[in-house]
């Protein structure tokens, strides 16, 4: 991801990237996505958390997302 593109993230969406966003950029579908954060699978895990107690609510976190995709995850 260049910097342009990943300024742009940031600006667009400072904390949170929308799960449908993130799974765009990791070439999956949104569900795909969900169900591997949520089981705790990595490195997918890394990127965000499973919000809620009775339902999974997913967040994946531009600064994590950016990270990943840029390969410097493992520094965060």
């Amino acid at each position: 991801m260049d910097q342009r593109e990943a300024d742009m993230l940031r600006e667009e969406h400072p904390n949170f990237v929308p799960l449908k966003v993130a799974a765009e950029y990791l070439g999956m579908s949104p569900r795909k996505l969900s169900d591997l954060i949520a089981a705790g699978r990595k490195p997918y895990a890394d990127l965000g958390g499973n919000i809620g107690t009775k339902q999974k609510y997913i967040r994946v976190y531009t600064a994590r997302l950016i990270a990943y995709l840029n390969g410097t995850l493992a520094g965060m």
